[in-house]
This record gives C-alpha cells, sequence and structure tokens, in this order.
C-alpha cells in the first residue's frame, strides 16, 4: 500500500535533506562525514549504520537503529527502501533542523476563521483586544492542522466571534520555554485577551511554561497580552513528559512516531525522520526533545513553580491504549508491544496527563479505558477523530 501523496512528498523531503546536508558537510574542510561513509550516490547516502524501512503491505514507514535490541531486529517480508546517514558537528546542528522544521511550517499565529493556512493579521489580533480568545497549541513533530484539523471549527468560531487562533512552532528545533516565550512575543502588547487554551501532546509543555510563575522573562512578557485565564484543556498532554524521550528510550520514540507520522496527518514524517538522522549521528542530545523527558529539568521546574493553571480551570483528556488487536498493530510495525510498563496511549503515560497538584472533578476528566483496562482503538493521535473529545472540548469551552 503505497503512502498517501503528502507522506510521499515529507519522505521525499527527508531524503532530499539528507543529500544537501551531506553536501554542506563536504564543502566545510573542518567537519569531517563519518568514517567509512561513501562517497555521496546520485539521489541518496548510504550507511549500514541506520535505516529506513517502509513496509511493502501497509506502507508503514519505521528505522532499524545499529544498537537495537530484538524488538526492532529486521524482520522477513520488509521492503527496505532507504539508507541515510548523517555525521555533523554540534555547530551544524541547529541549522540543520531548523531547514528539516521550515519545510512542515513557518512560525506563525494563524487566524482559523479562515482555515489553518492564513496568518493572522496585526488588525485581526489587535480586534481581539479585551476579548474571550480560543489558542490551540500542538505537539511535538506536529502543527495547527495535524493536530487539530479533526475538530469542528465553525462552533468554536461561533462562540468566540471568529476569535480563534493557533501557533504554529517547531518542536524540534526550539524549546518548550523558547516556544512558549516566542508566542507570547507574537502577542498585541496591552491586549490583555481573554483566553482559553486547547492543547494536545508536547503542547501542554508549552502552554505550562507559557503560564508559569516561575520564569522571569515569560512572566515579563505575559504582562499585559494575557489579561485573564479561562479555560485550558489537556489533551494527551505531555505535562508530566515522557519516559519514550529519555535517552534509553529515544530509538523507541522514533519508531513509534514514524508509525503514527506514516498513518494520519498528526505527526510530520520528515521531521520524524530528521531527528533520527540527528540522534544517529550526534547522539542523543537535542534540548527540546530532553525537555520532554519524564522528570526533566523544565517538568521539575514547572512542578515547583506557581502557575495560573488551577484544578478548576483546567481539563483532561487521556487514553489507556492496547496495541495488540488494533489497527496498528496489523502495520507490522517494528514497536515493542510494550514500550511502557505503565498505563500509556503509545506516547504519554495515562497518569501524566494530570497536572501533577491538581485534583480535578471526574467531569473535568475524559478517558479513553483506565488506568487498568486498555482499550484499542484511542492512541496519541486519534483523540480529535473522536465525537467524545469533540463533545468534550464543547461542553467545557464558553
Amino acid at each position: 500500500m503505497p503512502l498517501t501523496p503528502n507522506k510521499q512528498a515529507e519522505l521525499q523531503r527527508a531524503l532530499q535533506d539528507a543529500v544537501d546536508d551531506h553536501a554542506m558537510l563536504a564543502a566545510m574542510p573542518d567537519l569531517q562525514p563519518m568514517a567509512g561513509t561513501p562517497p555521496l550516490p546520485a539521489a541518496l547516502i548510504a550507511d549500514a549504520g541506520f535505516h529506513i524501512v517502509r513496509h511493502k503491505d501497509s506502507g508503514c514507514v519505521q528505522f532499524v537503529f545499529p544498537s537495537a535490541g530484538p524488538s526492532l531486529a529486521p524482520q522477513a517480508g520488509w521492503d527496505w527502501i532507504v539508507q541515510a546517514t548523517l555525521n555533523a558537528r554540534e555547530r551544524m546542528t541547529q541549522a540543520m533542523i531548523d531547514k528539516i522544521e521550515a519545510h512542515n511550517k513557518p512560525e506563525r499565529l494563524l487566524a482559523l476563521r479562515h482555515g489553518y493556512g492564513q496568518t493572522a493579521t496585526p488588525q485581526e489580533l489587535a480586534a481581539a483586544r479585551g476579548r474571550k480568545v480560543l489558542l490551540l497549541v500542538h505537539g511535538v513533530f506536529s502543527s495547527t492542522a495535524g493536530a487539530f484539523g479533526e475538530l469542528d471549527l465553525a462552533p468554536l468560531l461561533e462562540r468566540y466571534e471568529g476569535r480563534v487562533f493557533g501557533y504554529d512552532h517547531w518542536t524540534i528545533a526550539r524549546t518548550p520555554q523558547q516556544n512558549a516565550l516566542n508566542l507570547l512575543q507574537r502577542l498585541p502588547f496591552n491586549g490583555n485577551w481573554e483566553v482559553d487554551i486547547l492543547c494536545h501532546s508536547r503542547g501542554g509543555l508549552v502552554v505550562r511554561s507559557m503560564l508559569s510563575e516561575g520564569m522571569v522573562d515569560i512572566v515579563r512578557a505575559r504582562a499585559g497580552r494575557i489579561g485573564k485565564l479561562g479555560k485550558v484543556i489537556f489533551v494527551a498532554a505531555a505535562n508530566q513528559g515522557s519516559p519514550l524521550a529519555e535517552p534509553e528510550q529515544i530509538q523507541q520514540l522514533l519508531n513509534a512516531a514514524a508509525l503514527l507520522a506514516s498513518l494520519s496527518g498528526g505527526m510530520a514524517l520528515d521531521l520524524v525522520i530528521g531527528l533520527a538522522r540527528m540522534v544517529v549521528s550526534l547522539g542523543f542530545g537535542r534540548p527540546s526533545v530532553q525537555a520532554l523527558a519524564s522528570g526533566s529539568t523544565l517538568i521539575k521546574l514547572l512542578d515547583d513553580s506557581g502557575s495560573l493553571l488551577t484544578s478548576a480551570n483546567s481539563y483532561f483528556a487521556r487514553a489507556n491504549f492496547d496495541f495488540g488487536d488494533s489497527v496498528l498493530e496489523q502495520t507490522g510495525s517494528l514497536l515493542s508491544r510494550a514500550l511502557m510498563t505503565d498505563a500509556n496511549d503509545m506516547v504519554v503515560p495515562y497518569a501524566g496527563v494530570l497536572l501533577p497538584h491538581a485534583t480535578p472533578d471526574a467531569g473535568q476528566i475524559l478517558s479513553f479505558g483506565s488506568a487498568e483496562q486498555k482499550q484499542n482503538q484511542v492512541w496519541h493521535t486519534e483523540f480529535f477523530r473522536q465525537q467524545a473529545t469533540r463533545d468534550f472540548v464543547l461542553q467545557h469551552l464558553p
């Protein structure tokens, strides 16, 4: 089964990036390719260390890493389509990641009254001065359209009189704190927005950072821009991070992300492949992804600092997903059947969606499955396809 045209384009962009980055490094005398890397072929870079594979039946794209354990070993029936790797020095990494992210989207505020493709004008932002606004914040490897495209925007636009904005931002090239500061600086000074927020996945850490009282630069930037916080809905949010973002688990995170990126628009395949290449070439060291790890420095800071978030204004949607007997199992993916020991939605732990000190009422939580009982319909990128999620959002937004 071939990839969709959009996913095929993402794959081709990732391959072209590999070629371009190899050429960039070759042009710099003090930055040498990995020892043993063969000369650049016409279209691809080949190295035995890192394989991108696509299952010939399902079209699913995944990785095989040099240090992979049994759960990532090659299996019969796989169609090997690409081998790509790259070695670079740290001072080149940021430029390469910026280029990879730029393929997916520019960083900007979208005016969703026009759909998912139009930047909000200064006039539209100013017109929201002192008014109720809804802000959408997406997660890792994603975009506003990818994360929230299954939502019916019409009732939300009606409720907020068109003042619904999405924050498209880079999730590999920026830390959550940088995203939060960048978002605040895009809001009109003295706009005093009364903000409701809907966020997904890593977007939870961006929102927590934006509303934290423990970061002086963010508190300063927030003053006059956000006048009042209304309700915040965390959907599959990584409020307590993800064990899969820890160094020893990063290969599992990338394989899970590649699988999800292959099958839905919720994640971008070229971003996942780009990060995989950086991990193989440079070792795991991206601050933006390390911040997503459970117990990261950022999460400890957020847990220990004051916040505008409270039990009363925070709402949550979460899932405990069973990979077995699900549609995902039919892809033949190279995934461990137990990505985490605790209940999870493939990326975020079930319990970790909640804020650490919050005690929300039962009506403030939408759960697919329970801590003890898994289900096989809803995983990390599938929440907004569920009518229950859409109803939950509409029920709690004014």
